[in-house]
């Protein structure tokens, strides 16, 4: 069976199957915004930014470029299929069906303070949902030079090998991964410092990286053994999720049930840890 076919990104023959023609469009999707997304970096000097709405919210020239590749290869093999992309450069940007049998969800550049800070973890992230249901999956890296992979049933792979959870089963441990909203400082919002205050002292250590798809990666590779954040939007969180559950980690709400992809808050982990780390990180703001 070709790359493609064993949840790699390869150029080679499709497997057979639909799942494989589905992962062999989002890969060669994610692949085009990559690329753009590295045209676009200067060999000097910063990248061109502007701010939506918040001042700390930036968006780039290549976000949109990227999501225009994307979303263009998507389209150009399935033209009937709903798409939720971020910037709206095809598409109205959130105006979607949630009950359209095949949506795409697409982030052209998860990590665009990354990005425009010269900081490597950044990706474009493209998630085929059926009826609500995930099937595919991919977050590519361009600048860490790595593809996170995966369908439904078929498990989960970073650079075509296949990839699990960690074993760890006690916070004490435990490599933790976190976020901050853009709009912490803002009235009736939770900045998220108390729950850090909280699990910070019951943990080995806590990482930001600042992508929370790249964040969900991590946990299904086993470098971190479980990621929280809260005010998510569907982009930030459909192809990691997938991976993560494909690799036999847990998704869920800080609730500990299934509103994770609309529902604006998530905690992923390797399983073994969920039910601790939901008690010590709480509920939903």
């Amino acid at each position: 069976m070709s790359a493609v076919g064993e949840g790699g990104c390869g150029e080679g023959e499709l497997g057979e199957g639909e799942l494989d023609e589905l992962l062999a469009l989002a890969c060669r999707a994610a692949r085009r915004g990559a690329e753009l997304l590295l045209a676009h970096t200067p060999a000097h000097g910063a990248i061109r930014h502007e701010s939506k709405g918040r001042r700390r919210e930036l968006v780039t020239a290549a976000d949109r470029a990227a999501e225009h590749a994307v979303v263009s290869e998507l389209l150009a093999a399935r033209p009937h299929d709903a798409v939720l992309a971020e910037e709206g450069a095809l598409t109205p940007a959130g105006a979607i069906s949630k009950t359209a049998r095949d949506l795409w969800i697409v982030d052209p550049l998860d990590g665009t303070t990354n990005y425009v800070h010269g900081l490597p973890a950044y990706c474009v992230a493209v998630a085929l949902y059926r009826a609500g249901e995930p099937l595919v999956a991919v977050v590519h890296a361009p600048r860490l030079g790595q593809v996170w992979t995966a369908q439904r049933g078929r498990g989960a792979f970073r650079d075509g090998v296949r990839i699990a959870v960690s074993a760890t089963r006690e916070l004490a441990d435990a490599l933790l991964s976190t976020g901050f909203s853009y709009n912490r400082n803002e009235p009736g919002r939770d900045d998220n410092v108390e729950r850090i205050r909280r699990v910070l002292p019951l943990c080995r250590d806590l990482r930001r990286q600042g992508s929370a798809e790249i964040d969900l990666c991590l946990v299904a590779d086993g470098t971190v053994d479980a990621y929280w954040e809260l005010y998510l939007q569907p982009y930030d969180v459909a192809a990691g999720a997938l991976i993560v559950q494909e690799a036999k980690g847990r998704v869920s709400d800080l609730a500990g049930g299934g509103d994770w992809l609309f529902g604006g808050q998530m905690l992923a982990s390797n399983g073994l840890l969920h039910t601790d780390l939901l008690a010590a990180v709480g509920g939903a703001p």
